[in-house]
């Protein structure tokens, strides 16, 4: 409906479009996201797994292979995006990072495309608690999948609203397209030049020469899916190669689009309940309807709700941990959303600035697909492209057919994964990590949940709030648990955050809106600080939830002796090494330009190596033994939680004289 059926406050939102103080504040935010992810790339060890994955890529720059393994590791998106930064940034621990920050900050404009669905403050709410969540903000420091995973989640959600309510498709629609489509071409590029040339010029003018060709085909295609329907279908066409991006970064997709399927069924259903039984009109019943499965669950599994209740008093009141003020706060922001949630009941006089005219339905997008052959050429294009790129990534770019099959695999594996490894936590796990460092989104987002409960005709927020309580008791029930599985459900918990901001804010009721204004900061005031803290100063400290397992800072004290005595032994990167230790990871990352590094993990003698790498307590005695003679045991460095590595030097290298490193040089 367009027109005069618009209301006013709807149509004030479509004509602001061009409002500059809306592009300041977008501009704001999407700066204070980049540089919470940009800034200081490296002052983090890197991870056990982000050695891994290094390691994956390190083959793939030099030897030109990649083979996907679904035994142990995710899917081969990460390697292939990373590809592109080496290849301009140089292999090097910054750059592969940028790889990954770089969705991290995109995803928070992405957030602010939900303008229209759940009100300007709302979006822009998202969008800054995107940017500051501490969380989002630390695994987008990460070379690992999931950041890239839960952009492209959001780019699903993102496509379909996009292709139900636009009727022309946008300028960054159609460039993502085509990089997409870009890729897509990607093989040609490689594969003519390799048949024409060898490696050396002749192979890189070809190179250039077919690129440019199949840039003119990426125009040419693009200038026919505008001329088809201006260009509507694109949406399609990106939320299908978002769902296959999906699955070609994570095994774990199918929880993810599983649950978005979920939460639509919910939404649907819960407008037939309160059809049903006339909720709308009736306060007291449309609690009852919202309380009452959690009230039954709770009382099947009371065991399990007062092991959550004292867990909480124990940490938050009887003996508080950490900053004292923070806990505080958590207690006001809980208190204050709970008052503001009995407030609003009983506010009548709301105008919530979203425009329920864009809301998505099923004959909206029926109607989006189009008639008659339009509507299957749509659905053969989508699944076409799908198809493609599962193909096309899990097949290393053709180069490795096998791979296909693989993908399939993951999934049996998973299963038993998820059952059986990092159990820890129990079912209360991702509950009590988001009580610790991600309070204020839990606390928000469920008054957001419980906003669109009542006020139904917003179904994109009501699909937004099943969508995260839907991933977050799916991956609270899954045995496996590990911090960074909870930005799939932290995502739509900021969507849902801002939303609830929104509804408060944009209220005719002035009390409303001051406690909006108290929420907003107070939520703001404890993310940034935990933002900060866990990014900038406690990001090796294990009593922290994200901080998984991860490498000391210490390592990188070990790391810069290597390079040191590698120095002094006047070889440099031709030192020989050898690492005894059968724990290493990421040293193998650190030491890629070092080709005489040995990791055996097993005790050896040295047979004149430079250095020894041994663990402590383990092997200290073996290693005093075999090494003391011609060694000197130079330090003791923590490499992670209960793993401590000793730095063996051959004894004329170390006598050597040079000034060693200051670890005031090091954060």
């Amino acid at each position: 409906m367009k027109g005069n059926s618009q209301p006013e406050d709807a149509k004030s939102f479509t004509n602001s479009g061009t409002d500059l103080r809306w592009i300041a504040v977008c501009s704001a935010v999407a700066v204070v996201g980049f540089l919470l992810r940009f800034v200081n790339l490296g002052v983090k060890p890197l991870h056990h797994d982000e050695g891994v994955n290094g390691w994956f890529l390190t083959n793939l720059v030099r030897q030109g292979t990649y083979a996907y393994d679904p035994e142990n590791y995710h899917g081969p998106t990460l390697y292939y995006i990373s590809l592109a930064f080496v290849e301009v940034f140089g292999l090097e621990t910054v750059s592969i990072r940028w790889s990954v920050a770089i969705w991290g900050g995109l995803m928070v404009l992405l957030a602010l495309w939900l303008r229209r669905y759940i009100g300007s403050i709302g979006s822009l709410f998202a969008a800054l608690f995107l940017a500051i969540s501490p969380g989002m903000v630390y695994i987008s420091r990460y070379f690992i999948h999931e950041i890239f995973f839960v952009f492209l989640a959001l780019a699903v959600v993102i496509s379909i609203l996009q292709f139900i309510e636009r009727e022309k498709a946008g300028p960054f629609a159609v460039f993502w397209t085509g990089l997409i489509l870009l890729v897509c071409f990607f093989p040609g590029t490689y594969g003519i030049a390799g048949a024409i040339a060898d490696e050396g010029v002749l192979f890189t003018v070809v190179q250039v020469f077919v690129f440019a060709v199949e840039t003119v085909l990426v125009l040419l295609i693009l200038r026919s899916l505008l001329s088809w329907r201006d260009g509507r279908p694109i949406y399609a066409l990106l939320a299908a190669a978002s769902a296959s991006l999906i699955y070609a970064t994570k095994e774990t997709g199918f929880i993810t689009l599983g649950t978005m399927m979920l939460a639509i069924a919910c939404v649907i259903l819960w407008e037939k309940i309160v059809k049903a039984y006339s909720l709308k009109a009736n306060t007291s019943r449309s609690l009852i309807a919202i309380f009452a499965l959690p009230v039954l669950v709770g009382l099947y599994k009371y065991d399990l709700v007062f092991d959550g209740i004292e867990w909480f008093y124990t940490n938050y009141v009887k003996d508080p941990s950490g900053e004292v003020w923070l806990h505080y706060l958590i207690a006001v922001l809980t208190m204050s959303v709970i008052a503001a949630f009995v407030y609003f009941l009983g506010s009548q006089q709301v105008s919530d600035r979203i425009d329920e005219n864009s809301e998505p339905s099923w004959p909206k997008f029926r109607a989006a697909l189009g008639t008659g052959i339009d509507r299957y050429l749509v659905v053969v294009a989508s699944l076409t492209l799908f198809v493609y790129l599962w193909v096309l990534f899990f097949s290393s770019f053709f180069s490795f057919p096998e791979g296909v099959s693989r993908s399939f695999e993951a999934y049996a594996i998973w299963a038993k994964t998820g059952n059986r490894d990092h159990t820890q936590g129990g079912p209360f796990g991702y509950l009590r990590w988001l009580m610790e460092i991600e309070a204020p989104l839990l606390v928000l987002s469920s008054l957001g949940l419980l906003i669109a409960l009542i006020r139904e005709r917003h179904r994109t927020a009501l699909f937004i709030g099943f969508w995260w309580f839907g991933l977050f008791l799916a991956y609270s029930i899954i045995p496996y648990k590990t911090p960074w599985l909870m930005l799939s459900f932290t995502l739509p918990m900021c969507l849902s955050a801002g939303y609830a901001i929104n509804e408060l804010a944009s209220s005719k009721d002035i009390a409303n809106r001051i406690v909006a204004g108290v929420l907003a900061a107070l939520a703001c005031v404890i993310l940034s600080w935990q933002a900060y803290d866990l990014n900038f100063v406690n990001y090796d400290n294990e009593k922290l939830p994200y901080v998984y397992a991860h490498t000391d800072r210490q390592f990188l004290f070990m790391v810069a002796e290597i390079e040191r005595f590698a120095e002094l032994s006047g070889k440099g990167e031709q030192a020989s090494i050898k690492v005894v230790s059968p724990d290493y990871w990421p040293l193998v990352w650190y030491m890629r330009n070092y080709p005489n590094t040995g990791f055996g993990g097993t005790m050896t003698d040295p047979d004149g190596a430079d250095m020894m790498i041994a663990k402590a307590n383990a092997q200290e005695v073996e290693a005093q033994r075999r090494f003391g003679r011609d060694y000197l045991h130079y330090g003791t460095y923590k490499l992670r939680p209960g793993v401590e590595l000793m730095l063996w030097v051959r004894k004329d290298i170390a006598a050597k004289p040079a000034k060693g490193i200051a670890t005031e040089e090091i954060p």
